[in-house]
């Protein structure tokens, strides 16, 4: 079975760069204090002041400050283990590889465009870009046709497609009650604080959103193409979902008090998306079949 063989380097340098952000993130601390900001659009925020999130706010210092513990302590594990997967031949550990691979895509850009300019600009640009390549180089390893000739009869298609339909959907139409009435208001969302525009809204309904529809209907259809999607959609899901239970965490310990509604209703949303997500996900990689060799994966060339 051959490889992308740039993969070899790019997992590892990944693995390196995420190591320096999230160990910054959680244990940079120069001592400093948060402070009360006013904005360009009037709006009175507090920023958080100290360590290397010192020039965000303290809702979105603490919001990174939980991803950076769900990366460090779930997500590079995952990628780890999935890429010796990938390595001994399992087509099983080449689409999760793809899908853990989505994850840091997704964080990478997160932190790039969406984090106030810090000491770590370049290396969060280097993650973003280096997740980005080994991404689109793990996706071009399969052969789509042998890739639909592995899947089980018991692949839960129709689950798998709602899910995602609900999933995309129900994330849109979750960002859209945050800016509609604002834009038509033409006042600025309550969270932006600081920021030119808020990167969750803007990627999620732009990627995230347009990726789970168009694998739903792939996979309803039993198109390949919803095979090779399904796996990075479903893991970024469920990591996602456990993200967001470590950011209000780490949000509620930095002062931050929600709305019992909000608790119920926005997080408890992603608490549950992440539990069918997981066992969603589980009964995906179970119907596959993990056949070694050119059968799923591309043989043709071996990517330099």
């Amino acid at each position: 079975m051959k490889k992308a063989t740039a993969l070899n380097w790019l997992v590892p340098l990944i693995i390196l760069l995420a190591l320096a952000t999230t160990l910054t993130g959680l244990f940079s601390n120069d001592g400093g204090a948060p402070y009360t900001f006013t904005t360009l659009h009037g709006q009175e925020v507090e920023i958080y002041g100290r360590g290397i999130y010192r020039s965000d706010t303290v809702f979105s210092a603490a919001a990174f400050k939980g991803t950076d513990a769900i990366t460090l302590f779930l997500g590079l594990p995952l990628l780890a283990a999935a890429f010796l997967l990938y390595r001994r031949g399992s087509l099983r550990g080449g689409l999760a590889l793809a899908g853990v691979l989505s994850y840091f895509l997704y964080n990478g850009a997160s932190m790039t465009f969406s984090a106030a300019f810090n000491s770590l600009f370049l290396v969060f640009a280097a993650l973003f870009s280096a997740s980005l390549f080994a991404f689109i180089l793990a996706l071009t390893m399969f052969n789509l046709q042998s890739l639909s000739e592995q899947v089980a009869p018991g692949m839960p298609h129709r689950g798998l497609a709602v899910f995602l339909f609900v999933a995309g959907l129900g994330t849109l139409f979750l960002w859209l009650s945050e800016l509609v009435g604002p834009l038509m208001a033409g006042e600025a969302p309550d969270l932006l604080g600081p920021y030119t525009t808020l990167f969750t809204h803007g990627f999620d309904s732009a990627v995230i959103t347009p990726a789970a529809v168009l694998t739903g209907v792939s996979l309803l259809r039993r198109k390949p193409l919803g095979y090779l999607l399904a796996a990075p959609v479903m893991i970024l899901c469920t990591l996602i979902g456990v993200v967001v239970i470590a950011q209000t965490i780490s949000q509620t310990l930095a002062g931050i008090t929600f709305p019992i509604g909000v608790y119920i209703g926005m997080v408890g949303s992603w608490v549950v998306m992440g539990a069918f997500a997981v066992w969603l996900t589980a009964a995906f990689f179970r119907n596959l079949s993990d056949t070694a060799g050119s059968r799923g994966m591309n043989a043709q060339a071996e990517y330099a």
